[in-house]
């Protein structure tokens, strides 16, 4: 960061209190000027940032020394760490670079940990990128990285300095895994005239590419150095050549006299005619469009997800998206281009890594429908030619695969498979059941088939069917479903074997007759449980493969598991609703079935509360024991089922309380099915009951009407128990 110091040679011979002095004159607010240098992406001289210099005034008959002499001057005198504050600092005084572009800023490892530098963080742009000098020894990666961490968990990136210059440059990069990896002034100056270090550039950006890492190259003042940068598929460059240090924030205005790139035309479609594979084709387009600078990625539909092709820029990628899924899915649902300048403004970005600010999304089509996407991220806003080039390189890859004859076609096992991820997510049976009647015949390519589930009196019944024969399937009696499940109560499957004259197990006369020439029988059973039964049929003759059974019956052994899976939920659920003494709805479930029982009671018709409440229930638990107490409690909860209407429900609400809420037609309705409740009450219980009645008003609330049957329940009581009353209708006042 620091371009330039005092001569330290001098100052080492100047005493030391007043070498010191000279270093703490430089630490004064306004002593040091901050300048920035353009960071380029290479493919089209963009600025995607800047770096951050530091220049010094110079004391009188000293001269000015690169950086890392002055700040070993500093070191010696054990200021190094407090001048990269200082530095910091003036850079920070700049603010953010414009666009969402990324500041660059040196720093030696060991400083890293110094509080001053933490307490700059708010005052530094978030998308900051941290250059480590590489020439500086790293002893101890461990403690590099988590001096880094709290500059990372606040978005701040990574980058390795002057690489090519030390000696550890492999180790070091492997060990850090930076963002950013900065080629020094050695390696690029007159690259242009040197073979042997072209051999070694081309390797680094090979390294670089496998580390995820992108290219920075520094010092770059000629158009044949950029030349063979550019050759050389290196992302981004800085030197001279684009715009020398100065004042925030420069436009890199040399970069518009540099010539453009050199031409590339038919080298993407020559790529991609070499392509014969969907994957191939897709790997073509990214690699052109990473050579740009870009983070690409192609993403095309398959079984309902975008399924990411191919890939450049990320070691972990999202893939198996729906099609409601960010930037991705929002172009596949459209069929529009989508262009984002700052992902920061966007609520449809999904959060990949941190230095991504921009992304251009564009559909890509095949026969006129749009069959995925040709996504890339930047680091920096991308410009209309970069734009350009996308939807270009999407309308190339679509004319490739139409080409290659559209994307390949989808296996039985992924068939399977996705069957299995939906059969997974599924809680109801009817839905199952569905699921996997619709699989089955696309599994086998059977036209019909039909799920058999238990009757509940040790047989079976047809549940469900589809295809041409369901008619003749939905007339299998429980008799021949017995006769067909005997086939495969082995556990085994049972099919045709393609020999239309051979003859069939007991029972097959009646498909026979219905026109079947080809069926396939398996068994759902899960834990040794028997839980239906899956049957297939087809008028044409097929030959069932080992690999065309197995699929079924793996299909069948889901099924089995999902099923016995939903039937598990539904009665845990319906555990979970009800008292586990009675069977009686409780108290949560009461609170639930008020409004609902409300909202769903007709015109001309009335939602009625009653509440009852067992008469000297305690003294019965005191003298007859506990046992006594709850055969009272169950014996009320059955005479709540007999005397409620048939669509009222029941529910015990505390200990001896219980509660029905019903639909009738006014006042005296209610009335009758409380006195009903309370005569039919003595003689079973050996007690009586106190009840209280409600009739809701439009008016009020779910609680108030409680509260006014919970009222008439209390003046029962007061009265004496064993009654009857229905609380007045609740008027409002203006």
């Amino acid at each position: 960061m620091p371009d330039a110091m005092a001569d330290p040679a001098a100052l080492s011979r100047a005493p030391a209190n007043r070498a010191v002095g000279d270093f703490r004159e430089l630490l004064r607010p306004g002593a040091i000027r901050a300048v920035f240098q353009p960071v380029v992406r290479l493919g089209d001289l963009q600025p995607i940032g800047y770096e951050g210099l530091a220049r010094f005034p110079t004391p009188p008959g000293l001269v000015a020394l690169p950086p890392d002499v002055t700040l070993a001057a500093a070191g010696r005198l054990g200021l190094r760490d407090e001048l990269e504050v200082a530095c910091w600092a003036a850079v920070s005084e700049a603010g953010a670079p414009p666009a969402g572009r990324l500041l660059f800023v040196n720093v030696a490892p060991d400083a890293l940990g110094h509080p001053g530098l933490l307490e700059l963080a708010d005052h530094l742009p978030t998308r900051l990128v941290i250059e480590l000098t590489e020439q500086h020894a790293v002893k101890n990666a461990i403690q590099l990285r988590e001096r880094l961490r709290p500059w990372i968990e606040r978005g701040a990136l990574i980058a390795v300095d002057d690489a090519g210059a030390g000696f550890t440059s492999l180790e070091y990069v492997a060990e850090i895994r930076p963002d950013f990896l900065k080629l020094c002034r050695g390696m690029v100056t007159g690259v242009d005239l040197d073979p042997s270090r072209q051999a070694v550039l081309r390797a680094t950006v090979a390294f670089t590419r496998e580390v995820g890492a992108r290219i920075v190259a520094e010092g770059v003042e000629r158009p044949e150095e950029l030349h063979v940068l550019r050759d050389a598929e290196v992302d981004y460059g800085q030197g001279w050549l684009f715009g020398r240090p100065s004042e925030a924030w420069p436009d890199a205005p040399a970069a518009r006299r540099v010539a453009p790139p050199r031409s590339t035309a038919g080298r993407v479609e020559r790529e991609l005619a070499a392509a014969t594979t969907v994957r191939e084709a897709s790997e073509a387009v990214v690699e052109h469009l990473a050579r740009r600078g870009l983070m690409p990625s192609v993403y095309l539909e398959d079984g309902g997800r975008l399924r990411c092709q191919a890939v450049r820029g990320y070691w972990q990628i999202y893939d198996g998206m729906p099609a409601s899924a960010g930037v991705i899915g929002r172009t596949y649902r459209t069929g529009e281009t989508t262009v984002i300048d700052d992902i920061e403004t966007s609520e449809d970005y999904l959060p990949a890594v941190a230095s991504v600010l921009a992304e251009i999304c564009v559909p890509v089509r095949l026969d006129g429908r749009v069959a995925g996407t040709l996504n890339a991220e930047s680091p920096a806003s991308p410009g209309a030619a970069a734009v350009a080039e996308v939807e270009r390189c999407a309308a190339l890859l679509g004319a490739r695969l139409e080409a290659l004859g559209g994307v390949s076609a989808v296996s039985p096992a992924q068939r399977l498979a996705r069957t299995a991820v939906r059969l997974a997510a599924l809680d109801d049976a009817e839905d199952i059941v569905r699921e996997t009647v619709a699989a089955a015949r696309g599994l086998a390519c059977f036209e019909s088939a039909m799920l058999a589930l238990p009757d509940g009196h040790g047989g079976l019944y047809v549940h469900h069917a589809e295809g041409s024969f369901a008619a003749a399937l939905n007339r299998l009696g429980t008799a021949d479903l017995d006769r067909i499940a005997a086939w495969v109560d082995p556990g085994t499957s049972s099919y045709t074997a393609a020999d239309a004259g051979g003859r069939g197990f007991e029972g097959h006369e009646v498909l026979r007759e219905a026109g079947a020439n080809a069926l396939i029988v398996l068994p759902l059973a899960a834990a040794s449980e028997r839980l239906g039964l899956l049957l297939l049929a087809d008028r044409a003759s097929h030959h069932i493969t080992t690999e065309d059974a197995e699929l079924l019956e793996l299909l069948a052994t889901q099924a089995a598991g999902s099923l016995r899976m939903a039937a598990a939920v539904r009665e845990l659920r319906e555990r979970a609703a009800r008292d586990p003494l009675t069977g009686l709805g409780h108290h949560a479930t009461f609170h639930a079935a008020v409004p609902a029982a409300r909202a769903a009671t007709p015109a001309g018709r009335c939602c009625a509360l009653l509440l009852a409440d067992v008469d000297g229930f305690k003294a019965i638990n005191d003298t007859r024991g506990h046992a006594a107490g709850d055969d009272v409690l169950r014996t009320v909860a059955g005479l709540l089922r007999e005397v409620a209407p048939s669509k009222g429900r029941a529910f015990r609400i505390g200990g001896d309380e219980f509660a029905i809420v019903f639909e009738c037609a006014g006042e005296a309705e209610a009335r009758a099915i409380g006195w009903d409740l309370k005569s039919r009450a003595r003689r079973p219980l050996g007690t009586t009951l106190s009840i209280g009645l409600a009739i809701a008003n439009a008016s009020e609330s779910d609680e108030q009407v409680a509260a006014r049957a919970d009222a008439a329940l209390y003046e029962v009581k007061r009265r004496g128990r064993d009654g009857v009353l229905l609380a007045p209708l609740r008027t409002t006042t203006a």
